[in-house]
């Protein structure tokens, strides 16, 4: 089941899902025969950034998504647990709106607050047993931590304006200026590196729960971070500011997209064999039984829109044996650290053929859109599909299964049932028109657990029949990454009409045999 974790609620709701609200999810996902979590990417955006897409670090998990009522130093802290009381008599009144949409920016500020208050009271106690756990967890990721961490106090001493416009010494990384700043923004430094610490200890939580539920935990590895990111800063030489990262026109947009983020210097990545790129796989496969490469085809070719006028929009490389070269050697890469871990490629979109070949053979399976794959007029039968796939009826990207049905002509709904399952032919001459009825929505989903790949991963909305999408694409639309679940986590099973279709999707993964625990 595929969710973005800000859209659960829990019993400390401020506005956006937590991580330990996957720990009653995982129990809820188990207990309807679900084996796998699906999210988005969990990495730290901006205060103002709600795509998860545009992170401030590959490596930081986002400070909003902090359980931090269960935080023990906040628990001990008489001005955290006040400022906690606090919110929640602000908040009160508002539980609607913040029921509906998702609120990071308030989320955000607010949970550093509490954090900073449960950090002053580590730093009260230097000898602990968590004081001492948080030390050895910077230790252990000074590799990105201790760039990450400077970065973030930086950015606030630089009242968030991007990198690229700071005193010059800094923006080059002057070792002098680097050295200045380490030591005036110690502690600063080291609270951003103890809010890390907390996420990680919460999200090692979660995982250990999950295994003990036989639920796998599937990330998202975006395609690449924000162009004002602590990786970018700190490794100007393996990127490519001239540029913008984008598409060129597609179904998703007539006219492109740029999505103003940096294309890599590819031949910088190159020469360290993917050393960043490694490291990214490398955290994956501690955070995550099984993560997807987002835009896996700009790992093989990236469309460069140039920043300033007079340049040409292009893919780089341009030369297609060089695409493949580089895709093949990435990827390999990524594989070999990922260890157990398993890696899907997210291949939607305009995608040569070859480059699908190539994930072929290094292994790694694709997507399969069932509304996207077809034989001319006629849709695939899932249960043709490859073994080496994942079955899915829509991404964060596309409009919900309800709302694509409500825009088909009743012609092409016909067809589509006709296609999927041919026992629901004879619906097109008794209901003229096919309208979505519970009938008709589990007669779209049967055929997608019978699918004859490994996985078959549902968007929650579709599985529910749901309307509200995550993203639009090419929009800045104020909906856009912030739908939240109509229910909190816990009382999932408390609403009859989900509990319903719960006990009908159960049967159909029993009935199509997937119910067992994953292996392979």
């Amino acid at each position: 089941m595929a969710v973005p974790l800000f859209s659960l609620r829990g019993p400390d709701d401020v506005g956006t899902g937590e991580i330990l609200d996957l720990i009653p999810f995982v129990d809820w996902l188990q207990r309807w025969r679900q084996r796998v979590v699906q999210l988005l990417p969990i990495n730290e955006t901006a205060p103002g950034e709600a795509s998860p897409y545009n992170a401030l670090s590959a490596f930081a998990i986002d400070p909003s998504y902090i359980s931090v009522a269960r935080v023990p130093e906040i628990e001990q802290s008489i001005a955290a647990q006040e400022w906690l009381q606090s919110w929640d008599a602000r908040q009160r009144t508002d539980r609607a709106r913040r029921a509906t949409h998702r609120q990071r920016r308030a989320a955000y500020a607010f949970k550093l607050r509490v954090l900073e208050l449960g950090f002053e009271e580590l730093v009260r106690h230097p000898a602990s047993e968590r004081a001492q756990r948080c030390e050895g967890f910077h230790r252990s990721n000074v590799w990105w931590l201790d760039d990450y961490a400077l970065f973030r106090a930086l950015k606030e001493l630089q009242r968030w304006t991007s990198w690229e416009t700071w005193p010059d010494a800094l923006r080059r990384r002057d070792p002098d200026a680097l050295r200045h700043a380490r030591v005036a923004l110690q502690f600063r430094r080291r609270f951003f590196a103890y809010v890390q610490w907390i996420a990680a200890e919460q999200w090692q939580a979660v995982r250990a729960h999950a295994h003990a539920r036989a639920v796998w935990l599937k990330g998202d590895l975006s395609f690449v971070c924000s162009r004002d990111s602590a990786d970018v800063w700190a490794h100007q030489e393996l990127f490519d500011l001239s540029s913008s990262a984008g598409a060129p026109p597609d179904a998703f947009s007539e006219s492109g997209q740029a999505w103003g983020l940096p294309l890599y210097n590819w031949a910088a990545l190159r020469r360290t064999a993917y050393e960043w790129w490694r490291q990214r796989a490398r955290q994956g496969r501690t955070l995550y039984d099984v993560f997807r490469i987002d835009h896996v085809v700009g790992l093989y070719r990236t469309y460069a829109i140039p920043v300033h006028d007079g340049g040409t929009a292009g893919f780089v490389p341009a030369d297609e044996a060089e695409q493949l070269t580089q895709g093949r050697d990435l990827l390999s890469a990524v594989l070999e650290e990922a260890g157990d871990t398993k890696v899907i490629a997210e291949d939607l979109g305009t995608v040569p053929d070859w480059v699908r070949a190539s994930l072929t053979r290094l292994g790694i399976p694709g997507y399969k859109v069932f509304r996207w794959e077809r034989h001319g007029e006629e849709y695939i039968d899932p249960r043709s599909y490859p073994p080496l796939s994942v079955t899915t009826t829509g991404t964060h990207d596309t409009d919900t299964l309800v709302a694509w049905w409500d825009g088909l002509s009743a012609e092409e709904r016909a067809n589509v049932l006709r296609s999927l399952d041919r026992q629901h032919s004879a619906l097109s001459t008794q209901h003229p028109g096919l309208p979505w009825t519970p009938a008709l929505h589990l007669g779209l989903l049967r055929p997608l657990y019978d699918a004859g790949s490994a996985l078959t991963i549902l968007p929650i909305q579709d599985l529910f029949g749901w309307r509200e999408r995550i993203n639009t694409p090419a929009t800045t639309d104020r909906s856009n990454w912030t739908y939240r679940l109509p229910v909190p986590t816990e009382q999932l099973d408390d609403d009859a009409a989900i509990r319903e279709r719960m006990v009908a999707i159960r049967t159909m993964i029993e009935q199509s045999g997937r119910g067992g625990a994953i292996t392979g």
